[in-house]
């Protein structure tokens, strides 16, 4: 098995490798921002070396997490609106603060990354948050966490 790195070192951030099973490597790491901060992190499996495509996602989320953040909350509120939110739900997606907070960003080897709300009042994400997955720097799919162990 090839040496990893322990510290994934970015402009502004510093990822930092965690215990992980074998065939899985991950960094994380905090940024300034929101209410206690950021995190970003580097998920690599097979276990080996961040890309130069999760290097360089990595890089633009940490350089543009706020904007991120806005653009997947205004994301959310535009495809989870409808008929298939209950009344209380639609208040609280509609409320001047949105109901979505401790983002963390997850990027992957190939450069695909996703914004994930570990906290929301909507029912959709009520036990593991909700994912807004992201092309590049645009929000293109909501992803429901509800069933992580769903194939």
């Amino acid at each position: 098995m090839t040496s990893l790195p322990d510290v994934i070192a970015l402009d502004g951030a510093d990822l930092i490798r965690i215990d992980a099973p074998d065939d899985i490597a991950c960094w994380t790491g905090g940024i300034g921002g929101g209410d206690g901060g950021w995190t970003v992190s580097i998920i690599a499996e097979p276990a080996e070396e961040p890309t130069a495509a999760a290097r360089e996602a990595a890089q633009g989320v940490v350089d543009e997490f706020a904007t991120l953040v806005d653009a997947a909350t205004a994301f959310l509120r535009e495809e989870l609106a409808g008929p298939a939110l209950s009344g209380a739900d639609r208040e609280l997606l509609h409320a001047e603060d949105a109901p979505f907070g401790a983002p963390e960003a997850v990027v992957w080897q190939d450069g695909t990354w996703m914004l994930r709300f570990a906290e929301t009042g909507l029912e959709i994400g009520a036990d593991y948050g909700i994912g807004v997955m992201f092309a590049g720097r645009v929000p293109v799919a909501v992803e429901d966490l509800s069933d992580p162990d769903e194939a």
